[in-house]
């Protein structure tokens, strides 16, 4: 019973960052159609931008999460308007995006890797304290990362289905150039979009910088999950993305629990790898006429 509860718990942790990490990269396959590789170096801003506020500015814990937050979208707003829209609809711009997005992660960690050194910085929790149930230890900052990003993807989901952006967001991602001549401002959407996309990578960054050290490197394995989240829910679906980060962040944690953490990896790749042969578009694969 302890294993179950400790693999359970586990789970939902995980899989709620994940949930973060994969919905951004989600949104901006659904609506661009293009793998932002730069996700990662997000996250990372997030993270540094509050320990920043935090350590050497000493600003409250509130004002810096929310930083964190602007801090990144700041960045994916740059990214949008200086590298994306400038290769926007050129021939051969799918490739280019994809060398754009790593330049701009080769540049963020560098620029992270100068200003803060190779040294790597953890983050005081935001809620101190923790309690045993079932003789498993468990963090009020775990149950505090789990309930802001069950909130944000609930949030999330309410945006797209209920407000008018988040309306065009998905016509555009159904049909771009049908959207396009119904008047709806694109290149706007596709702004909105990755401002949207790099908030979530910093949330995510804020939140774990109290739970996982931050270092020039550390956005790396948080964006390959989110690879994984993504495909594994099928391309461009949100509801898939959001399965699929709780069903792998629980798989992964009953692999550690109960096979060990080397099986942890091997484990979730060959399930992907079967669960793709089964179902090549992922758990809720869409065709080309629907997304989001």
């Amino acid at each position: 019973m302890e294993k179950l509860f400790q693999a359970i718990y586990g789970g939902l942790l995980s899989g709620s960052v994940y949930g973060l990490m994969a919905l951004g990269l989600t949104l901006i396959w659904g609506s661009l159609r293009m793998l932002n590789l730069a996700h990662g170096s997000l996250y990372l801003v997030g993270g540094y931008v509050i320990w920043t506020a935090l350590n050497p500015l000493k600003l409250p814990l509130l004002p810096s999460f929310v930083l964190g937050v602007l801090g990144a979208a700041l960045i994916g707003f740059l990214i949008q308007v200086l590298l994306i829209n400038r290769i926007l609809g050129k021939p051969g711009w799918d490739s280019a995006s994809l060398i754009a997005t790593v330049g701009a992660s080769i540049v963020i960690e560098s620029a992270v890797l100068i200003l803060y050194g190779a040294r790597v910085k953890q983050m005081p929790p935001a809620i101190k304290g923790q309690f045993k149930f079932l003789d498993v230890v468990i963090s009020y900052q775990g149950l505090l990362i789990i309930g802001v990003a069950l909130l944000s993807l609930i949030l999330m989901s309410l945006f797209l289905r209920s407000s008018r952006y988040g309306m065009a967001i998905r016509a555009v991602s159904q049909q771009m150039d049908a959207a396009r001549l119904m008047g709806i401002p694109t290149r706007r959407v596709f702004i909105i979009v990755m401002v949207i996309s790099a908030a979530l990578a910093g949330l995510a960054g804020a939140l774990l910088s109290s739970v996982f050290f931050l270092s020039p490197t550390a956005g790396f394995n948080p964006m390959i999950k989110s690879l994984v989240v993504t495909i594994f829910g099928g391309l461009g679906s949100v509801k898939g993305t959001i399965w699929a980060a709780y069903l792998i962040g629980l798989l992964e944690a009953f692999l550690q629990v109960y096979m060990g953490a080397s099986w942890a990896l091997p484990g979730l790749f060959l399930f992907m790898i079967v669960m793709l042969i089964v179902r090549p578009n992922g758990l809720f694969g869409l065709g080309e006429m629907q997304r989001l």
